[in-house]
């Protein structure tokens, strides 16, 4: 009998060390996710001011009588800046993505719940019983309407 109660302790402690190194890396990878999105959020002003910069250098050249300023070096240099930005922040969104599914996938392996107590399995409930047959005195004949 006391071998029973070590095997549900046993399988108690290991289901309780699973879920606690489970919650841990879960919040160790949420933590990641927080610096993902501030370095996200930090490339997004980036790129942000490189778009205005573009737009300046752009509005610049046009000003000086270019016909398309996108041959301007300056310009097309800003332009594969703002790519480059763009670039980086959506590979910070994709591994961001990573992340989550890395903690999705760390839920999906729960072991099975232990049972407190061996407990017999309740007993079947009574079925119930059959309804009544309606009785004809039950059945009130219709009336005639009074004129």
């Amino acid at each position: 009998m006391s071998a029973d109660y070590k095997n549900l302790a046993c399988k108690g402690l290991k289901g309780t060390c699973w879920y606690t190194k489970t919650l841990a890396l879960n919040m160790m990878r949420r933590g990641l996710i927080l610096g993902r999105y501030t370095l996200a959020c930090w490339q997004k002003q980036k790129a942000d001011k490189a778009m205005r910069r573009l737009g300046e250098e752009f509005f610049q050249t046009l000003e000086q009588g270019e016909t398309n300023p996108m041959v301007v070096s300056a310009v097309s240099d800003a332009v594969n800046r703002a790519k480059d930005l763009k670039a980086v922040k959506d590979k910070n969104y994709q591994a961001v993505a990573a992340i989550r599914d890395k903690i999705r996938a760390a839920w999906v392996k729960e072991p099975a719940p232990v049972p407190a107590v061996a407990t017999p399995p309740a007993p079947a409930p009574e079925p119930p019983p059959p309804p009544a047959e309606p009785t004809e005195a039950a059945e009130k004949p219709e009336e005639p309407a009074a004129q």
